[in-house]
């Protein structure tokens, strides 16, 4: 028998919903608690966020809501015995102060915002799409594909794959590049869909489309899958790390609060999820001043953003906080601490 401690809230929030046959449920018996801790369950052999949510919610659509519980669970396709998974969110601890807090500048070493809901964005890196698996053949007698079609996919590189792994569907749409040195980072995507995998007997995996956004073809990538939006707390930089905002993927000239951009870091130099890159400047923005004038002044924050998805050498960042617009080419940097 699992170890279970519950104590019921559920939270709704928006996440791609799969139209999937649901499992039977099976019959567990709860053990309740009185102390006002977030329930947990400890997994066991074979488990899912899938089958967990199937178990304890009757609705196993709400694994992605599940898994915005448990950031500490990388990838929702892999739990392992022993792992702790929240079932409900944790409770945070209540700060006390005392007496007022002053300040002389409107920039202080906190986060802008303690909790973002970030989401999805139409950017893959050049690294995940050179990974990327493809449908290469369907088993449909026409060329668009949509959902309960059933399609055989190849993977480049080798990996693991399982019955019941989900992938996105996506299409490449154009390339993002450098703004200083014109290199290659990745590319604007557009997602069609999401694939389950259904059958890996043979050399090449089989799948279902169970959502489709718009024509699927053969060709299209695919890429694991992971819930459009989620619940992002902000976490202390390790280290010092120096970025160029490198643009967003909507073609905005000018960036400004709440919208997404793209940073040439990723986590072969040390940035993860929920690191927070500040843009700073020199001098007054309504001057052109030369180098060694702007040498003179200190450097000041205009601008805060949070990590919200991270590949080897790329990142995608929120914007959380902008005193003015934010542009393709502006330096940031993790601050060591901060």
């Amino acid at each position: 028998m699992s170890r279970i401690i519950r104590n019921a809230a559920i939270v709704l929030w928006g996440f791609w919903v799969l139209a999937l046959p649901s499992l039977g449920a099976q019959e567990m018996r709860v053990s309740g608690t009185a102390t006002g801790e977030p329930e947990v369950y400890i997994a066991e052999e074979g488990d899912t966020l899938w089958d967990i949510c199937d178990r304890f919610f009757d609705d196993p659509f709400y694994w992605p809501v599940l898994w915005s519980f448990n950031p500490h669970i990388t990838n929702p396709n892999w739990i392992y015995p022993g792992d702790i998974v929240y079932l409900v969110p944790p409770k945070p601890k209540p700060v006390v102060r005392e007496g007022y807090e002053v300040t002389e500048t409107r920039y202080v070493p906190s986060p802008a915002v303690e909790q973002v809901m970030a989401r999805r964005v139409g950017f893959v890196a050049k690294d995940e799409l050179e990974e990327a698996g493809i449908i290469k053949y369907a088993r449909e007698d026409r060329q668009a594909l949509g959902e309960f079609d059933e399609v055989y996919i190849d993977f480049k590189t080798a990996r693991r794959i399982k019955v019941g792994d989900m992938f996105v569907v996506f299409r490449p749409e154009g390339k993002v590049k450098h703004p200083t040195t014109k290199k290659t980072l990745g590319y604007k995507v557009k997602y069609l869909g999401v694939v389950k995998i259904v059958n890996t007997d043979a050399q090449r995996n089989k799948g279902v489309i169970v959502r489709s956004y718009e024509e699927i073809m053969r060709g299209d990538k695919l890429m694991s899958f992971a819930p459009v939006s989620r619940v992002l707390t902000p976490v202390k930089n390790t280290a010092a790390i120096a970025g160029t905002v490198v643009g967003d993927a909507f073609d905005q000239k000018l960036i400004g609060e709440w919208q997404y951009v793209i940073i040439d870091k990723g986590s072969k130099h040390g940035v993860q999820p929920g690191n927070r890159f500040v843009v700073r400047r020199r001098g007054d923005p309504t001057k052109t001043l030369k180098e060694k004038e702007l040498s003179k002044f200190p450097l000041e924050t205009y601008g805060e953003i949070i990590v919200v998805d991270v590949s080897d050498t790329t990142s995608v960042g929120l914007v959380t906080y902008s005193l003015n617009e934010i542009q393709a080419g502006d330096p940031c940097e993790l601050l060591a601490g901060y």
